[in-house]
């Protein structure tokens, strides 16, 4: 699945690397060429899950996108960046084009994340555990702002693993809450789990 998911990245990368951009505030063009692309993962990509897994995630997809042609410095993970001042530096980066593959969790990537202006492509390779983890990150590309005028998302799943177990509790909780808050009749006590 890591390398479908890769292989999906790399493919998105090339398909609109001379994609151009508009300066929101004169119009012009951008010296910059090309779309950005979020990798969404629940998965860790730091040295403890290394260590725990035996095998290096982070390293194996930097060594396929430096394959596929990607420089490393248009490819980055949100958990590098920390402060503030990082993350604003870094979504700057990602609005101008200089970043063009962000990779992070649902968690730290899902809201106050304004980078749209050029995203393309959303890719998850994790099964999300909450509803909301399907739909908040949605809007970090289907938003105002965005010069694409379509946007892809892209879900990866192996049939027969836990992935498909996953995805059916995200469907039973999705209904849930939307029985919950339609005032549907069949629903008349909601148990506190």
């Amino acid at each position: 699945k890591l390398n479908v998911m890769i292989d999906g990245v790399i493919k998105s990368y090339q398909d609109n690397k001379n994609n151009v951009y508009l300066d929101p505030v004169t119009g012009k063009p951008e010296p910059i060429k090309g779309a950005t692309h979020l990798v969404f993962s629940s998965v860790g990509f730091g040295e403890q899950v290394q260590a725990n897994r035996g095998f290096d995630v982070r390293g194996h997809m930097m060594r396929r996108f430096k394959e596929a042609g990607i420089p490393a410095a248009e490819v980055a993970f949100r958990a590098d960046f920390a402060s503030h001042a990082k993350k604003e530096a870094l979504f700057k980066d990602m609005r101008s084009g200089k970043i063009k593959i962000l990779i992070g969790s649902p968690k730290n990537m899902g809201t106050g994340l304004n980078v749209q202006r050029r995203l393309k492509s959303l890719h998850f390779m994790s099964p999300p555990w909450y509803p909301a983890d399907v739909e908040q990150p949605h809007g970090r590309i289907l938003r105002q702002g965005n010069q694409n005028a379509e946007a892809d998302i892209y879900w990866y799943s192996t049939k027969g693993t836990y992935d498909s177990t996953m995805w059916n509790m995200v469907a039973r909780k999705s209904r849930f809450i939307e029985q919950a808050f339609s005032g549907d009749d069949s629903v008349r006590t909601i148990d506190d789990i």
